[in-house]
């Protein structure tokens, strides 16, 4: 995960640097200290009273600390002396106030070691902002397993904070040698809180001969060391949730009895639970259709999902159908012998509800391990379960957009359709590989008389250029069949002797060809105020001037376009280009990647990357593959060019010139299905079983290349300068916009994606209220201080 990588272990890191700079500032006063301390006042710091309360014990005598036999409910105000808690097996120091953190069954599932580093991190500075200054582990009973190794890196981790219950001494000691062996061996004497006044006299009378047989500097100033180095002020905050999120998900454990049960292939389930319409029912659900019914679930063939705790009515789980558990691995026990596979987790979680669905369907990688053995799960095997890499689905409120972050989206949205600004809208955003929110918003028209659904589709305008043009260059490319640095006519040898030859792939993605920025290609289509005659489709249509849905340009058009192109003039400039935004260099790259893909860009498209990303509703042209009307959103009604509203059709008049499919312009999409393209690009290329690109390519294409110009590579970049993006996005995010109001954007730092679809411009295109109120940036906002609220805290 990029953000435990980016943001948590860095944090770690500071935890670790400030401790040895603290370390050294102090060390000259703890030194200062020990001398001055008389023989018995060294002995004294070595000897902790033991409280089996939540509260400081009042104890006579100027003792080295108190050791708490058992957890804390709450923290309380530090005092000089050492703070001492013994764990148990749930490692949690403060019951109450810490409430998400891992066991140590769920720590020793983990595959990951990163993550238990990083986690031991926060759980010691949360310690020790707490008045905790060494934390005691709990003796378990699980020799040569996860558990006992998960205690050893405890320790490793830093050997002065996570200490061995067997460190301490409880022994009654009353005589010389036996006080002698305790300080020999044990690192401090534990004391009951009624014999404080008896050891005192004790040790006092013993002091000089324990000093002189035990050589206690070491073991004293280690001590000093530890109060002084305590962390003061404000209590570390609860486990930050993506931490907790990504612990969850890495503890998981896999058992199957065959392999090739997991990911499940079924598009219908039958799930066992005592609450059918509960938070992981309701996941399920987002991936197959599920049957909770009793009487369905026993006259179906579909694979049982058998429900933590769930009541198992006679004769349901008969047949040859394949049974498989998700809970606790206590529970699963009881079950064991009637099932095939089981997800099994050994601390409960509510983000469990939706991880486990993740990984049961193949959105998610199942990596966890058996903490210790188990006689009952001999015959199951514990293999690490791949995920497709597709993506999941989880409730907003578990990544940070809780409700009220929701509402704000919602007035956001409410207030930009009863300003006038669209008529309405579609919303999608994911976080870590999860769909939090898919939403639409209002309707296709102001007249209200069609609502926007999920599946509406959307005109992309220029996200055209990235979702479709930029894909085929960027697989050219990495197959060695495009150099970007090549003069364009090596590809198109029409542009020999032109004005543009000489220019370069890599200069039209980024807009520093010196291309005009827009040219009306399509007026020379206009006779007066018709089209020429050979532009229509049939006579009925030349007779109606039906221009928009019976128009097709033919071949000699096609190619008279194409020379309009090579025509067409450039921006004056003294010797460099410099950036300037233009369709025409994404017209140019259409036909270049045509050229050398040897296909129509529409057909190369959708047979490298759409068909098999599994994109139902993302195409050029919707009429002409299926789509109705009223499953698309109308744009303009366009009084100059076609004298009609514009629906179903592009809008984009030189694009609708090129017959509905052009390098700049064309797509249309549902915002599920630009989520699917954008998380591609941020899984490094990968999506399902396909490597559709190399991380590198996808890497090389989001830098700047050129001076004074913020475009990458086809793509659009942060430019507080523009304020076109949310000012929190950061510098390796990448997207672009569209004229008809759409943006997409991706950033691979919070491994987020922001998709927002909406028809501005219907029904006309000088509406730019959408973009005066700052609508899409204000939804970013509310997104990423969510996220930065809850999901990094």
């Amino acid at each position: 995960m990029h953000f435990i990588k980016s943001i948590l272990v860095p944090l770690s890191s500071m935890l670790f640097c400030g401790a040895l700079c603290a370390s050294g500032f102090v060390a000259e006063k703890a030194d200062s200290l020990y001398q001055h301390m008389s023989t018995i006042q060294r002995l004294n710091q070595l000897v902790l009273v033991s409280s089996s309360q939540d509260k400081l014990p009042s104890v006579s005598g100027d003792f080295g600390g108190i050791y708490f036999s058992e957890p804390l409910k709450t923290s309380f105000e530090k005092r000089d002396q050492l703070i001492v808690v013994q764990l148990d097996e749930r490692l949690n120091p403060f019951t109450e106030e810490l409430i998400n953190l891992p066991g140590l069954y769920t720590l020793a599932a983990l595959s990951r070691a990163d993550l238990l580093s990083t986690y031991l991190y926060h759980l010691e500075a949360a310690s020790k902002s707490r008045g905790i200054d060494m934390l005691i582990l709990p003796e378990v009973n699980h020799p040569g397993t996860a558990v006992e190794l998960t205690l050893r890196k405890m320790k490793a981790h830093d050997p002065d904070f996570f200490r061995d219950k067997n460190s301490l001494s409880f022994t009654a000691a009353k005589r010389k040698k036996e006080l002698i062996r305790v300080f020999e061996k044990s690192d401090f004497w534990v004391i009951p809180e009624t014999e404080t006044q008896t050891a005192s006299s004790r040790l006092e009378k013993y002091s000089d001969k324990i000093a002189a047989a035990v050589s206690l500097e070491d073991k004293v100033r280690q001590n000093i060391l530890a109060r002084l180095l305590s962390t003061s002020g404000a209590p570390t905050d609860q486990l930050p949730n993506q931490l907790a999120v990504a612990i969850s998900k890495a503890s998981i454990i896999p058992l199957q009895r065959v392999s090739g049960i997991f990911p499940i292939q079924n598009d219908t389930i039958s799930f066992l639970t005592n609450q059918p319409y509960g938070p992981m029912a309701n996941m399920l659900r987002k991936y197959a259709y599920v049957k909770t019914a009793y009487a369905e679930i026993l006259i179906s063939h579909s694979p049982i999902i058998l429900d933590n705790n769930s009541f198992i009515p006679p004769g349901i789980l008969n047949g040859d159908r394949e049974v498989i558990f998700v809970g606790d691995l206590k529970n699963l026990q009881n079950h064991a012998e009637v099932l095939d596979a089981a997800l099994v987790y050994t601390n409960p979680s509510d983000i469990y509800s939706y991880v486990i669905p993740q990984q049961l369907f193949g959105a998610a990688d199942i990596t966890g391990r058996l903490p210790y053995g188990v006689e009952k799960l001999s015959t199951f095997n514990n293999d690490q379960i791949n995920g497709k890499k597709i993506l999941g689905y989880a409730p907003a409120e578990m990544t940070g957009l809780d409700r009220s972050a929701l509402f704000k989206i919602e007035q956001i949205m409410a207030d930009a359709i009863s300003s006038g600004s669209t008529p309405g809208g579609q919303l999608a955003i994911a976080v870590d590989g999860a769909i939090v929110l898919d939403q639409a918003y209002g309707f296709l028209t102001y007249d209200s008389l069609i609502p926007a659904e999920k599946t509406t589709l959307y005109d992309l305008a220029s996200v055209t250029k990235v979702t479709g043009t930029l894909l085929g260059v960027m697989k050219l490319y990495e197959g060695g069949l495009l150099d970007l640095d090549a003069r364009i006519d090596t590809y198109l040898p029409a542009y020999q002797n032109s004005n543009k030859g000489h220019i370069t792939a890599r200069a039209l993605l980024a807009h520093n060809a010196g291309l005009k920025p827009y040219v009306p290609f399509w007026q020379k289509v206009l006779t007066a105020d018709m089209l020429e005659t050979f532009y229509y489709e049939d006579d009925a249509a030349l007779k109606e001037d039906r221009r928009s849905y019976y128009t097709r340009p033919n071949t000699i058009l096609q190619d008279t376009l194409k020379n309009w192109i090579i025509q067409s003039p450039l921006i004056r400039y003294d010797s460099i280009p410099f950036y300037s935004y233009s369709d025409i260099g994404f017209m140019i790259l259409h036909q270049v990647v045509e050229q050398i893909a040897g296909q129509p860009l529409d057909q190369y498209l959708a047979e490298t990357f759409y068909q098999p990303m599994g994109l139902r509703r993302l195409t050029f042209n919707p009429l002409d593959h299926g789509f109705q009307r009223f499953e698309i959103a109308p744009t303009e009604h366009d009084y100059y060019f076609r004298e009609e509203l514009v629906w179903g059709e592009v809008h984009d008049r030189n694009a609708a010139v090129f017959g509905g499919v052009a390098g700049h312009a064309g797509l249309f999409a549902t915002s599920h299905d630009l989520v699917v393209i954008l998380q591609t690009l941020l899984q490094g290329g990968t999506y399902g079983d396909h490597q559709f690109l190399q991380a590198s390519t996808i890497q090389y294409f989001n830098q700047c290349f050129f001076p004074n110009n913020r475009r990458a590579l086809g793509w659009d970049k942060k430019d507080d300068r523009v304020g076109h993006v949310s000012a929190f996005t950061t510098n390796e995010s990448f997207g672009h916009t569209g004229f008809t109001g759409t943006m997409i954007w991706a950033d691979p730092q919070y491994n987020l994606i922001f998709v927002f679809l909406s028809n501005r411009i219907h029904p006309n295109s000088n509406n730019y209220k959408l973009i005066q109120k700052n609508i899409r940036t204000k939804i970013q906002d509310v997104v990423y201080e969510a996220l930065m609220a809850k999901w990094i805290k």
